[in-house]
């Protein structure tokens, strides 16, 4: 039973809307044992494996928000007595970049904010074409949410318009401002034990519900969903040719591409490892991409 719920929990986390594109596990209920410690599973980097003692800078919590969407939240917390150590520092950022071939205009999701001392929290997005920067998004707050609060900031760049595809995104969550002051070139770092809550992020549309987090009549579906050596196409734009697969996996490397033959439904994955991936297919009249669990 405990095996059933797990595929279950994997296949609601992974499934998000398709045309979002947020990196694997945005919700936060997919975690990992490591030693003493929890880490969110994904490209999700934490100063967990520095700390010692019984201090870790980021865990779960089961106070999350919407509370009819999964069961998690991360919490975030700084604690300077530990400076300079990596542990102090309540962050947690996607490394490497997660792979995108969208054009969100907005990041969104929910937040919780209890500041110490002064420190402003952060939730910043970073989104890349070829390597160079083409728009963002920042919230900075130094006030406290004590319940949970929505956030849509807008992503804008000065060269960013209407026809940009970013191929690649880094997220930021802080309980402190994050990164380096301009005026004297040092990192910033923590005033005090102050705690972030970030659950459920998402570009564009706020999740409010489990069924909103599906995607809506996708031109192309996987089944079966695990798949263990061979996966099955269907392609409701039959009409469509010149077709490309490419399949990355959760750290945005691209590990399988092939060109499609013409009526060919059927790929080959018993060279992958179990895991999570993201299944793209690309013609000159879409893109569009699905999630993808191997399991054997």
């Amino acid at each position: 039973m405990k095996k059933i719920t797990i595929v279950l929990t994997v296949l609601i986390a992974i499934t998000i809307k398709v045309n979002a594109q947020m990196p694997a596990n945005s919700g936060f209920e997919l975690w990992t044992t490591v030693g003493s410690y929890e880490n969110p599973i994904g490209i999700w980097m934490t100063g967990n494996s520095t700390a010692t003692g019984i201090f870790y800078p980021v865990t779960k919590s089961i106070d999350h928000y919407p509370s009819n969407v999964g069961n998690y939240s991360i919490r975030i917390e700084n604690n300077p007595s530990l400076l300079p150590g990596y542990a102090a520092y309540g962050v947690v950022t996607t490394i490497p970049a997660f792979v995108m071939t969208n054009h969100p205009n907005s990041f969104c999701g929910y937040y919780k904010y209890a500041p110490l001392n002064g420190d402003t929290m952060q939730i910043y997005i970073q989104l890349y074409k070829g390597g160079n920067n083409l728009a963002h998004a920042t919230l900075l707050s130094t006030n406290a949410a004590s319940a949970w609060t929505s956030f849509n900031i807008p992503i804008t760049g000065s060269s960013y318009t209407a026809g940009d595809i970013a191929d690649s995104g880094v997220i930021v969550l802080a309980a402190y401002n994050a990164g380096v002051n301009i005026t004297t070139g040092t990192f910033r770092f923590p005033y005090g034990n102050s705690v972030l809550y970030v659950d459920n992020l998402s570009f564009d549309n706020l999740i409010t519900s489990v069924p909103e987090m599906f995607a809506k009549n996708p031109l192309f579906n996987l089944y079966p969903n695990p798949a263990s050596d061979i996966v099955t196409l269907k392609i409701d734009n039959a009409n469509n040719t010149n077709l490309t697969l490419n399949i990355y996996n959760v750290i945005g490397t691209l590990v399988k591409s092939e060109t499609l033959k013409q009526n060919q439904r059927q790929i080959n994955i018993g060279d992958l490892s179990n895991g999570v991936y993201m299944v793209t297919i690309k013609s000159k009249a879409l893109i569009e991409s699905q999630r993808l669990i191997i399991q054997r």
